[in-house]
């Protein structure tokens, strides 16, 4: 594709240019994005449009725009993209849908290839490979010296990406809340909510990120467990002619694999969600239930709760927790 000509520096009517853009599909707005790459007012325009809708071509579409802003320098692009990878390494994995969303355009195809590089180069569990020094011998003590100085700028550099991801974790966190940092706006609904399939649906991608923060981020290592688990005791044990709800099993069995040995992260996981109020507090107390439940399951079967086999065990049990006395309210959901 030929690099277009730079594009005069004209106002355009915004609202009246969203209209026309909400009426293309997605494969429509995102080749028009490679086309006016240049116009990075317009690129940001393209990308609310794309945030508005649902689906894993339009999360797609919209991650490589806020990627392509990101590397002409667009400041907020570039904060919200660390806190995309999670999801743009959940979308790599969908082959088919990279193929058919890039197809055979060079841009586009460069694009998605600049910006799997990107998340690679950014994957926290990078950090877990260990230390590699290819310094030259220059004798016993150089060598030394040049090792030790190696170690300190590679241990300065871990602490520093520690620091970010704890940062971006932080930020999907005040977003899945409903705070809006930037414009002092406090949340109407809690972020934990689970009364409709869309926040289920919401708060399933924000334990998916959760995971993938969980090797080098505390907060999201409790996340992963209690929210899981949280997500667990609030879905239906059972469909239709009582066969088990698959969505449950899945997120009590992802819980308590994420279980940690440590229970700090645990402890932040429990401080934010007593930061949600009273009546989330009370929902909770399910966990509470399934975690005791769990540990009288181990200790009945001489089990150890940290194996997979142990949760396995538990999970086809298909236990019924024994129900903990919920302040205000007798009433149980099962």
């Amino acid at each position: 594709m030929s690099t277009p000509p730079p594009l005069p520096n004209q106002a355009f009517d915004r609202e009246g240019l969203r209209r026309e853009l909400q009426g293309l599909d997605t494969d429509e707005l995102l080749a028009l994005g490679a086309r006016l790459r240049r116009a990075p007012d317009r690129l940001v325009l393209y990308l609310e449009v794309l945030r508005e809708r649902t689906g894993s071509r339009a999360q797609l579409a919209a991650c490589l725009v806020c990627f392509d802003l990101a590397r002409q320098g667009q400041p907020t692009a570039q904060r919200e993209l660390f806190g995309l990878i999670p999801t743009i390494r959940a979308l790599a994995a969908d082959p088919v849908l990279v193929a058919e969303l890039a197809g055979d355009d060079p841009y586009l195809l460069s694009l998605w290839d600049g910006c799997r590089k990107t998340v690679a180069a950014d994957d926290p569990r990078e950090l877990h490979d260990g230390t590699s020094t290819e310094a030259p011998v220059a004798g016993v003590v150089d060598l030394v010296s040049d090792l030790e100085e190696e170690l300190d700028l590679e241990r300065l550099a871990n602490a520093a990406r520690l620091d970010e991801h704890a940062r971006a974790f932080a930020f999907l966190t005040a977003q899945q809340l409903g705070y809006d940092i930037e414009n002092d706006i406090m949340p109407t609904v809690s972020g934990l909510a689970t009364n409709t399939s869309s926040q289920v649906d919401r708060f399933e991608n924000y334990l998916r990120q959760a995971k993938a923060y969980a090797p080098t981020v505390p907060l999201a290592k409790g996340v992963a467990c209690l929210g899981q688990l949280f997500l667990a005791s609030h879905l239906r044990r059972h469909r239709f002619f009582g066969a088990p709800n698959p969505r449950r099993v899945e997120a009590l069995r992802q819980g308590l694999l994420a279980l940690p040995d440590d229970p700090a992260p645990l402890a932040e996981a429990a401080a934010l969600v007593e930061e949600e109020g009273e009546p989330v507090v009370e929902r909770f107390q399910k966990v509470s239930e399934i975690l005791l439940d769990f540990l009288r399951f181990c200790s009945q079967q001489r089990m150890d709760p940290f194996e997979p086999e142990t949760v396995d065990a538990y999970v086809e049990a298909d236990r019924m927790p024994t129900p903990m006395l919920l302040r205000g309210d007798s009433r149980r959901r099962r």
